[in-house]
């Protein structure tokens, strides 16, 4: 087996002269010091699974047993990227051809200098995630260096994306849910092998970010979670329900109609070149329609056509929506998650000289939420946004927008953020404690100084404040910016206070299924009035307090809209929970626009994207 090519490889770091090691079945791995501070070490691109090419593409990962060439591997290298079918967050040169492969299944590890076999260390397992579609371990974003200087292991684990990831098409053999297989085959891995690198694989959390949160809240869902992990943190996205099975079919069988093979072609599908998957990809028009699709603000629900996880009955046997995890669980969200999304759309929209309206607004509801269209305008009305859309409207900086317009840019980026991530974390939460699973919540409130995005220039970071993917550099304690091109930005030494305490909190999450440390100490789920509950506010410092989630018992009806007709494998509808104190014959009574204020500022930006100041790809 050719574990890695050197073409689909760049140089992590140089390897000291004394160069750790570790020796598992498979061999010895040879790996790097992390440079610059941190008393860590590294293993990169180590193999746990076959290379999933030829006939192992579609098929479900087969377990790397074999020697390693010579007894040994040089770890030292990053792991080509799993190909990619999006680059909205994804640093765009992992998408190059030099880079990027099939073969894409290994894994990172990093650990303080100081562990031995004997250690039993804290494991945490980091998911990345890209809608499904993009993300990679050799994102310099996910680097474990700062992670295991403070005293935990890391794993991040490569997983397929895209079709390759997620095609499933019952007619030719194929049964998708391959990337939740992937993770699955790397968490067995940890279990076999971490303690040769001073983890304990009995603390081992699972956690992920946005898509990466959707599937390690399936995983937390599985019969066999509690055998692979002992905790959960889903960062924005946990909570929400798959992708329906005859929607699944239906997809991967306009795509293997695109690429010129009958859908009982499994050989057909299998011979066709990356190229012709990625070019398909975007010429499939059957991807952009179905409800939950509106380009940057599109939100997926059971009916998307999407390329997804789905209940199989078998990898999945239960929709997570219904079932809700098996371990305790951390479920949050950030407060200002869909300004990203929303600037986006504005900004592409404005280049063609296209504003927001009324007619606009319509037709992003009907397209996102198709039944549920109604319901959803009913709550979010745009004239409840227009008091915090004037002042910037009246300023002049918004050249082709006014009130109205720059209200209904608000309105979007509220449902995005309600509907895709502060609800789903509730409702999750919801399901553990009725299932009297602990799980707590939190909200990341706290506005970055340093871009962390190469597609958030510094000088508009600001106007961001706490969107989707902010979280992360806290989590991972890499708020120095160097790692982005142009990046010389220093984060305030109260960001470092607020970094490490979060990444004790995800430690302790690990050590001991709790997220509580001696500086903090967080308060789990409760029902409360008005669906506020106890949680965790990571704002300038982290600090426990209540978090609104009076807007959720409505997601709750408009979800289960949205889910009508949705079926298993064997044909049983599906069934939701309802809410700890929601009513089913009164309205819920909230304020669509009460979050508005933090949030106004992200689309300010939208006056520097007018002007030519910054870009925004």
């Amino acid at each position: 087996m050719k574990l890695i090519s050197a073409v689909f490889l760049t140089t992590f770091a140089a390897v000291a002269l004394s160069a750790p090691s570790v020796t598992i079945d498979s061999g010895t791995i040879d790996g790097g010091k992390c440079a610059g501070g941190p008393d860590a070490v590294f293993y990169k691109a180590i193999p746990y699974a076959e290379p999933p090419v030829g006939e192992l593409r579609f098929e479900p990962p087969k377990a790397y047993k074999a020697k390693f060439p010579r007894g040994k591997i040089d770890a030292t290298m990053s792991a080509p990227t799993c190909i990619q079918f999006s680059n909205d967050f994804t640093p765009t040169k992992l998408n190059s051809s030099a880079l990027s492969s099939e073969d894409c299944l290994y894994l990172d590890v990093w650990a303080p200098s100081s562990a031995t076999t004997g250690s039993n260390l804290p494991v945490k397992v980091w998911v990345y995630g890209g809608s499904e579609t993009e993300g990679s371990v050799s994102d310099p974003l996910y680097d474990g260096c700062n992670t295991a200087d403070a005293g935990s292991i890391l794993v991040t684990i490569n997983y397929r994306l895209g079709p390759l990831g997620f095609t499933a098409l019952s007619s030719a053999g194929i049964y998708g849910n391959q990337g939740i297989q992937d993770i699955l085959l790397g968490l067995q891995w940890v279990q076999e092998n971490i303690a040769a690198f001073g983890g304990d694989p009995k603390k081992v959390l699972l956690f992920g970010q946005s898509a990466g949160a959707e599937n390690v809240y399936i995983i937390g869902s599985l019969p066999q979670a509690p055998d692979l992990v002992n905790s959960i943190i889903s960062e924005s996205g946990g909570g929400r329900s798959l992708v329906s099975n005859a929607t699944q079919q239906r997809v991967a069988a306009s795509y293997s109609q695109v690429l010129k093979c009958s859908p009982y072609d499994k050989a057909c599908l299998q011979s066709k070149t990356v190229s012709d998957l990625q070019r398909a990809y975007s010429n499939d028009i059957f991807l952009t329609q179905g409800v939950g699709y509106y380009g940057a603000l599109g939100v997926t629900s059971p009916k998307s056509h999407v390329f997804y996880p789905y209940v199989d009955g078998n990898v999945i046997p239960k929709d997570p929506y219904d079932s809700g995890v098996n371990v305790p669980t951390v479920f949050g969200s950030n407060s200002n998650e869909g300004t990203v999304y929303a600037i986006e759309w504005a900004a592409s929209n404005l280049k063609k000289g296209i504003e927001a309206s009324p007619s606009i607004y319509k037709d992003f509801l009907r397209r996102d939420f198709g039944d549920a269209a109604s319901l959803v305008g009913k709550y979010y009305k745009p004239a409840d946004f227009e008091a915090y859309a004037a002042p910037i409207a009246a300023s002049g900086k918004l050249p082709g927008y006014n009130t109205t317009s720059l209200a209904i840019v608000f309105a979007m980026s509220q449902v995005v953020t309600d509907s895709t991530y502060k609800c789903p974390a509730w409702y999750g939460a919801v399901q553990a404690m009725q299932k009297n699973i602990p799980t707590w919540t939190y909200e990341f409130q706290h506005s970055p100084s340093c871009s962390w995005l190469s597609t958030i220039p510094q000088k508009a970071v600001s106007f961001f404040g706490s969107t989707h993917t902010a979280e992360i550099p806290y989590v991972f304690g890499n708020l120095d910016n160097d790692y982005i091109v142009n990046g010389t930005c220093n984060s305030t030494s109260a960001e470092y206070s607020l970094s490490r305490q979060m990444m004790n909190a995800w430690s302790a999450m690990a050590e001991n299924a709790v997220p509580s440390t001696k500086d903090i100490s967080w308060p789990q789920f409760a029902s409360a009035k008005n669906l506020s509950t106890p949680g965790m506010i990571f704002g300038k410092s982290s600090v426990p307090g209540m978090i609104d989630y009076s807007v959720c018992d409505v997601w709750t009806e408009i979800n289960a809209i949205l889910s009508a007709g949705n079926v298993t494998t064997t044909g049983t509808p599906t069934s939701r929970i309802s809410s700890p104190t929601s009513s089913s014959t009164s309205s819920p009574t909230f304020n669509a626009a009460a979050n508005i204020p933090p949030t106004r500022q992200g689309i300010a930006v939208l006056g520097l994207l007018v002007m030519g100041s910054v870009t925004f790809t």
